[in-house]
């Protein structure tokens, strides 16, 4: 019986290194992070998508949806990215629209907050 636990330890244990290879030797699937970030938070009376295009980078594009009031996030800069497509848009039934920054220096954190009504809708940036 003690061998037949010792082997399966054994068994383990040379699988486990052979995952461990494997995931030190695979290439990245998106770029490093930069440490910086977009950060949003929704205190407007609307509901809020957040879409982001990467320019120059390996990360996959991706988007923020259905962001009610109090809601908070933040999507991290990837370090390889040249510029950034950002598209921030208030949802209504009738109305809504395109609120978008633009975002130049992607080198700093950028944290922004949406006001108003879904006819109203700003987005102003603060202090981070």
């Amino acid at each position: 019986m003690t061998d037949i636990r010792r082997a399966a330890a054994c068994a383990a244990a040379a699988i486990g290194i052979g995952l461990a290879g494997a995931v030190v030797t695979a290439p990245p699937a998106f770029a490093a992070g930069s440490g910086h970030y977009i950060n949003f938070s929704n205190e407007g009376g609307f509901v809020v998508n957040s879409c982001y295009k990467w320019q120059g980078s390996q990360t996959a594009d991706s988007c923020d949806s259905g962001k009610k009031i109090h809601d908070t996030w933040r999507v991290e800069i990837p370090d390889d990215a040249t510029g950034v497509e950002l598209n921030v848009n208030a949802l209504a039934q009738v109305g809504g629209g395109n609120l978008s920054p633009q975002i130049t220096d992607l080198k700093r954190d950028y944290c922004y907050t949406l006001y108003g009504t879904t006819f109203t809708a700003k987005i102003v940036e603060k202090s981070c």
